[in-house]
């Protein structure tokens, strides 16, 4: 027997620091499956799961389900699953530095709003990978919505400015200052609702972003010049139909960009930093923005 095998018995669990980079990764991107682990550290899938198991076992990781793959065969491969930090993984990834104190391990159990959180994981996941190797940094990623949280006044009532994440890119390739782009983002799954007044919540959204600008908060709370606001939504119709109604409601500005989720494939990860995006304000002329622009 080793001495490796008498220190750590084959049926005894040890944390290896290969685990601490898998909490790091979820510290970071918060919900991941297992192919997006592969993603990001180059590990065999195989191997991966096994130890993902291990660690949920031992209570460092919690494992949710797909709503839609529920109803997949036994026995096919497990990459509905999706893995997030649980109450153990957090203490230790602070221990590590991954965290900060006031970070807390999501205790929401259901998994109503997974698909909706796993979408801006995938556009993090997506920007990250597509990063790698260019001129291109994606700098200060936020989605923790009790850091976001803030309100503009549009003249008439406070209006709620809750975005789903900020965050910035850096061209590494521009003079210091003037190097880093700034956007905040909005995933949209379902259709419009919550109407009030005939305006849907999402509109409302839009108005406050508008807002917001106009009396600087951005500049106030973050320190940022500038922002843009990225709508992704399930299929390029119906960005085109926000991009309509935006346009009646006086808000065509190329502040707004929207673009569907066929961009934000992790095979696929490069055609992110193309133009992809259009606004309500020059869509009908064909006219594209890219985070190269």
């Amino acid at each position: 027997m080793s001495a490796d095998e008498q220190t750590h018995p084959r049926d005894a669990f040890y944390f290896k620091e290969s685990d601490a980079e898998i909490l790091k990764r979820l510290v970071e991107y918060r919900y991941l499956q297992p192919a997006d682990f592969v993603s990001l550290t180059g590990r065999n899938i195989i191997s991966l799961r096994r130890r993902l198991l291990q660690l949920l076992r031992q209570g460092y990781v919690e494992r949710l389900t797909l709503p839609l793959e529920r109803e997949r065969p036994v026995g096919s491969p497990p990459d509905a699953f999706v893995y997030r930090l649980a109450g153990r993984g957090m203490r230790t990834a602070k221990e590590y530095g991954f965290a900060n104190e006031d970070d807390r391990a999501t205790r929401e159990k259901s998994n109503m709003f997974l698909p909706h959180d796993l979408m801006i994981t995938r556009i993090h996941l997506t920007l990250a990978l597509a990063t790698r190797g260019t001129p291109l940094e994606l700098v200060g990623w936020e989605q923790r919505r009790s850091v976001l949280l803030d309100w503009a006044d549009n003249g008439r009532t406070r209006l709620s400015v809750n975005p789903d994440a900020l965050f910035g890119l850096k061209n590494r390739e521009k003079p210091e200052g003037q190097n880093t782009s700034y956007f905040f983002l909005e995933v949209v799954r379902s259709r419009e609702s919550d109407y009030r007044k005939g305006e849907s919540y999402f509109m409302r959204k839009m108005a406050a972003f508008a807002a917001y600008h106009r009396q600087g908060r951005h500049t106030e709370r973050y320190g940022i010049s500038n922002f843009r606001v990225i709508t992704v939504t399930p299929t390029r119709h119906r960005a085109e139909n926000l991009c309509e109604k935006l346009q009646k409601a006086g808000l065509a500005s190329n502040r707004f960009w929207f673009t569907d989720h066929a961009a934000l494939s992790r095979d696929g990860s490069a055609r992110i930093l193309e133009k992809i995006f259009f606004t309500p304000k020059d869509a009908e002329d064909g006219m594209r923005y890219g985070f190269g622009n």
